[in-house]
């Protein structure tokens, strides 16, 4: 791995205002990704595939501001995931202009939340990027049995000879690990992306060095939950095996900079320890989006999703808006009136997570 470089004030303002300046031209950034190449993260191949992905890539959930985006870009963060849903679609439209004029610089991601034979929905939400292609798609897919569906094989098939997409993968963030074990029991997927942070190290270790002997490539999202010091975990997620880039969010030029700099540090091993010690402590009671909640629930709510909502996106400022869209969306969201004093889904929590205070929390706050 390379080494962290130095930035300074005088750096960060030249290379701002370099970016600012040359926005409003399509293709300027290119140059200076070019530029710019030789500091950035290191390049990962994606499982057998012929992609290299940033160590650390952009995720768009909250949304994201253009120029930022342009600037990662630039500074060779160029795997960008995005989905139609984030921001009611405000984040698709920002990526549209992000990538304008800069195509060929960017590696697409994009997240299938439609049915695999919805040719009309596929179309518009590449239509909406301003491209006739992701370089990876994602199902969306949050049940191990959905998974197994012979449906999502077909629709991937189908897609990839029509040129809708290069590689497919798999994205979960409820029954995660069962998700992801599905997947590649499937084996046609080319990337799983789950919801992962440290805590759940022990279960998933095997799923990714499953994956790696496969040939399978791992994106790690929703990593930024158990430390104070984010960047100081960044090292030991890039040191797991298996694991390609992490892609989360990032809402600044400094941002951006501390991230890839993190990506470049190596992972110390004693340090290591200390944090895994210290992510057993800051995790205990938190969701580690099993499933098991709404696997239990007599009624079949939505019990897990709005678990996430109140646990994680409720907790950071930038994940309100997403945390309201979110609960919003449920047809089938639990309350204290339709829950009555039944607990079962608190009782069947390996991690002692307070589900019974978060749904009403979240029925006070977001209903």
């Amino acid at each position: 791995m390379k080494d962290s470089n130095h930035f300074s004030r005088a750096d960060f303002f030249k290379t701002a205002g370099v970016l600012a300046g040359t926005a409003a031209i399509p293709g300027n950034s290119s140059a200076a990704a070019e530029d710019t190449a030789a500091s950035g993260p290191e390049l990962r191949r994606m499982g057998k595939s012929d992609l290299k992905l940033p160590a650390i890539s952009l995720g768009t959930g909250p949304g994201q501001d253009v120029n930022v985006m342009k600037f990662a870009i630039a500074q060779g963060m160029n795997f960008i995931h995005n989905s139609i849903g984030y921001k009611n679609g405000q984040a698709t439209t920002n990526v549209a202009e992000a990538i304008k004029g800069q195509r060929d610089k960017v590696i697409l991601g994009l997240k299938i939340t439609w049915k695999p034979d919805d040719d009309e929905a596929m179309d518009a939400a590449l239509d909406s990027l301003g491209t006739d292609y992701a370089d990876i798609a994602f199902f969306n897919i949050h049940d191990a049995e959905q998974v197994k569906d012979q449906q999502y094989r077909q629709g991937a098939e189908r897609w990839k000879k029509a040129g809708k997409f290069k590689y497919i993968g798999l994205t979960s963030h409820k029954e995660t690990a069962g998700c992801m074990k599905a997947g590649l029991d499937e084996g046609f997927y080319d990337v799983l992306m789950p919801s992962y942070h440290m805590g759940m190290e022990e279960e998933f270790l095997p799923i990714f060095k499953r994956a790696e002997k496969e040939g399978v490539g791992v994106i790690l999202m929703k990593t930024n939950r158990e430390v104070s010091d984010y960047y100081a975990a960044v090292p030991h997620y890039l040191a797991t095996p298996g694991i390609t880039t992490i892609n989360r969010g990032a809402d600044s030029f400094p941002m951006i900079k501390q991230l890839i700099e993190a990506s470049q540090q190596k992972a110390d091993k004693q340090a290591g320890m200390q944090l895994r010690e210290r992510v057993k402590l800051t995790m205990k009671a938190h969701c580690t989006m099993c499933g098991a909640c709404t696997q239990t629930c007599p009624q079949s709510f939505d019990v897990a999703d709005v678990v996430r909502c109140s646990d994680y996106y409720l907790e950071r400022s930038e994940y309100v808006d997403l945390a309201l869209e979110t609960y919003r969306s449920l047809s089938r969201a639990p309350s204290a009136s339709a829950c009555g004093s039944c607990s079962l889904c608190e009782r069947a929590c390996s991690n002692g997570v307070p589900i019974v205070h978060h749904i009403r929390r979240a029925e006070s706050t977001l209903a």
